[in-house]
């Protein structure tokens, strides 16, 4: 008689990533969407993060238009600027800070 472990039924809850996770590590290179929020109710994974940096920001931060769309291309050669060091993005010079690496991280993220 075989007896089974209390461990082989129990099923484990998929890990939540944290906000750390967010911004220290790079993104996955798969194909894969977010899923899709159903209703406005419905909260986020990263709520606290999402109060920290406004909708807008990552636009105004690179000085572009509302009707600008970005992309997977334009934004990760960006994350390879170390902080402190100048970069440009469509024709203009840029200084990368912590909080701009963290915003392109997060849409990069996000899209």
């Amino acid at each position: 008689m075989a007896y089974r472990k209390k461990s082989d039924s129990v099923m484990k809850e998929p890990k939540v990533p944290t906000e750390k996770d967010t911004f220290e590590k790079m993104p996955k290179k798969n194909k894969a969407s977010a899923p899709v929020r159903k209703s406005k109710r419905e909260e986020g994974v990263f709520t606290s993060t999402e109060k920290k940096i406004k909708p807008g920001a990552l636009r105004k931060a690179l000085d572009v238009d509302k009707d600008y769309n970005f992309s997977k291309s334009d934004l990760s050669p960006l994350l390879k600027f170390e902080i402190g060091k100048s970069f440009m993005f469509k024709g203009k010079k840029f200084i990368m800070s912590e909080r701009l690496k963290k915003m392109i991280r997060l849409a990069i993220n996000m899209m």
